[in-house]
């Protein structure tokens, strides 16, 4: 609800005077249910589909099994980055609507679709990483207007990624509308193997290095203080049913 307070009122004060603000990235991703038994035709369906009409630019999409998390066992689609702006150029021949609605829908049950930004300012991205076949992606729920404070914890991890130079990314994310499911901020973290997870981690020594001795200590504070509630989702992409692997 608070964002959609915020967006009243913005639009309010600018009306008129607004100028399309198109300096963004942004992923659009809907959530697909594959109906049972009918993986096999979906993976040929949506490849072929995704591969002629979204292999590139503002409409590449990528499609990724959920492994672990709230959408166990369905579809992330992904498309982009893009803008809004893209989203009113999007394919929309009727050869494109046809392909989807005649070989695709009758496949799946659509159980949600959601736009995401992303801040590069508050996030880590280490030189010539490229797209990993699986990720983790951590949702928050922030407590209401709070986002200011997240987003400078956020800033604080990111400036220790960088300066110990990580392997890894930490990409961050914001939801643009809201949602009863209180699914505000995204981070993503890339994997190539599951060993991943068996890493050595020195965060906190890493953390304090960099911000001060007792710093570590604080950032949990503050996060018991903005985060309500936040879980994982684990994903790895399905080549063969995407557009892009990019």
């Amino acid at each position: 609800m608070r964002k959609t307070i915020i967006f009243f009122i913005a639009s309010f004060i600018y009306a008129g005077i607004a100028t399309a603000q198109t300096d963004y990235e942004m992923l659009e991703i809907m959530y697909l249910k594959p109906k049972p038994d009918k993986m096999k035709e979906l993976t040929k369906a949506m490849g072929e589909h995704n591969k002629k009409y979204h292999a590139e630019g503002p409409y590449g999409v990528s499609v990724w099994s959920c492994e672990l998390g709230p959408h166990f066992n369905q579809l992330a689609w992904v498309m982009g980055p893009c803008t809004f702006t893209a989203l009113d150029s999007r394919p929309d021949s009727k050869e494109h609507e046809d392909d989807w609605s005649n070989n695709v829908e009758p496949l799946i049950e659509g159980t949600g679709i959601e736009y995401w930004k992303y801040n590069k300012d508050l996030s880590y991205v280490p030189e010539n990483y490229k797209l990993t076949p699986k990720v983790v992606w951590t949702v928050f729920d922030i407590k209401p207007f709070e986002g200011y404070r997240f987003k400078e914890m956020c800033k604080k991890i990111a400036e220790v990624y960088k300066a110990k130079s990580y392997p890894y990314n930490f990409q961050v994310y914001f939801n643009q509308f809201d949602s009863k499911e209180g699914r505000d901020v995204a981070i993503e973290v890339g994997f190539e193997k599951w060993a991943f997870f068996d890493r050595d981690e020195n965060f906190k020594k890493d953390y304090e290095e960099i911000h001060g001795e007792g710093t570590f200590q604080q950032l949990l504070d503050e996060y018991r203080d903005v985060v309500v509630s936040v879980e994982d989702e684990v994903a790895e992409i399905i080549p063969e049913m995407s557009g892009t692997t990019n």
